[in-house]
């Protein structure tokens, strides 16, 4: 790879030179750099990787003090990236910041609530793909 300088949230810039997995037509990304990559205007994902392929990401995008309500993932690890604004996320009974720079491992099987700040918050997610959901048991 040549200089891999710039804004470290821009990845395009390297994108095109990575090599690709078959099963990609190209390497997949977004610049969030961009003034229009992040949708203020409402809350929920605002982009998500387009699948095919074993990871799922999403950036999300909530207003101030919006909430994501508590709920538990039985199925994947996730993994928070902190891209704009602060948010509390609290896990089980401990609370931590979500801030530009913070990346924190949400171990599936535990309880989370996400609260946006004053300002609103923007996250990354990832995570492994999960399996489609089905009605009945496995």
């Amino acid at each position: 790879m040549s200089d891999l300088g710039g804004e470290s949230a821009c990845w395009a810039h390297f994108l095109e030179e990575l090599d690709t997995d078959e099963r990609f037509d190209a390497p997949a990304g977004v610049d969030l750099a961009h003034p229009t990559a992040i949708d203020r205007s409402g809350d929920g994902a605002v982009w998500s990787l387009p699948h095919g392929g074993d990871l799922d990401a999403n950036l999300v995008h909530l207003t101030a003090d919006a909430v994501i309500d508590a709920h538990v993932n039985d199925e994947v690890d996730v993994l928070i990236v902190g891209w704009d604004g602060t948010a509390v996320l609290t896990l089980d009974e401990g609370s931590t910041t979500i801030r530009r720079g913070v990346v924190l491992l949400i171990p599936r099987g535990r309880r989370r609530t996400i609260r946006a700040g004053k300002d609103g918050a923007a996250y990354l997610t990832v995570h492994r793909r999960r399996d489609p959901l089905t009605i009945g048991r496995r």
